[in-house]
């Protein structure tokens, strides 16, 4: 039966998933039993039946002025809490572990891209196992045999399939949060967990459809609210960029002085 405690087990891939979600648990089951990997159900928390706890812990005030300008969904919450208690997990047990979502389709080399990612995270941090969204930028920092791994400016896109170490969680668990959880884990400036992609993916396909413990209903921005939020978002382009070009230009001198 899938669980959500903290007890070490022997997999170390991830799918979150409600517990009401049956085809596409049933979808993501296929798909790794296609694979020939063994995997475990977290289930999802899902923020429209109750405020998850890590709620109580957002920063409001930087939401509203800043970042986003409406307050957090209760499907948002729901997602970003069951993305945490993951990483939560990961540093309980000193181990790297890969995090998936369940509306993916893998790559019929999903066994060796797996082995490989936990086998590398541990020099990177973080490893996105999916494409990069187009026009985002990155760097090739690395290649080992058939497999590269590129730098990227941001983490935009979603965390439908990735790699995480220990160390890298521990980082990001320390933080207060506004912003959705992608968004977050690409916000290197706040807590010094730069976003790493790895190729070969793990996900060559994901489904169309909106996670869904998240939550279709549409807010709007007041307006009063819209100055204070570009120029944090000026900020944040400004913070993103000048980290992946001194990070870019160390890669290079140091790929140069070897």
């Amino acid at each position: 039966m899938p669980s959500n405690n903290l007890e070490p087990k022997s997999t170390s891939v991830f799918v979150i998933s409600l517990m009401c979600s049956e085809s596409r648990r049933q979808h993501v089951s296929n798909e790794f039993t296609k694979a020939g990997v063994s995997f475990e159900f977290f289930d999802a928390i899902d923020g429209r039946t109750s405020m998850p706890l890590l709620g109580v812990d957002y920063d409001n005030p930087k939401r509203l002025w800043l970042t986003s300008g409406k307050p957090p969904l209760p499907g948002e919450c729901g997602c970003y809490a069951s993305h945490y208690n993951l990483w939560l997990k990961c540093v309980y047990e000193n181990r790297p572990i890969i995090i998936c979502e369940d509306d993916i389709y893998l790559n019929e080399r999903a066994e060796q891209v797996i082995a490989n990612a936990l086998d590398s995270v541990r020099t990177y941090g973080f490893l996105r196992l999916e494409a990069i969204e187009p026009g985002g930028r990155s760097f090739c920092v690395e290649e080992k045999g058939d497999f590269t791994y590129r730098l990227m400016e941001d983490n935009y896109g979603g965390l439908r399939a990735y790699a995480i170490s220990p160390e890298a969680a521990s980082r990001l668990i320390k933080h207060r949060w506004c912003f959705p959880v992608d968004c977050f884990v690409g916000a290197n400036y706040i807590h010094g967990v730069d976003s790493f992609q790895m190729s070969p993916t793990l996900v060559v396909h994901h489904g169309d459809e909106e996670t869904t413990f998240q939550n279709n209903t549409r807010q709007k921005t007041v307006w009063y609210r819209a100055p204070s939020r570009e120029l944090y978002s000026l900020y944040k382009k400004v913070r993103l960029f000048l980290r992946y070009k001194r990070n870019s230009k160390a890669i290079k001198s140091r790929c140069y002085s070897q």
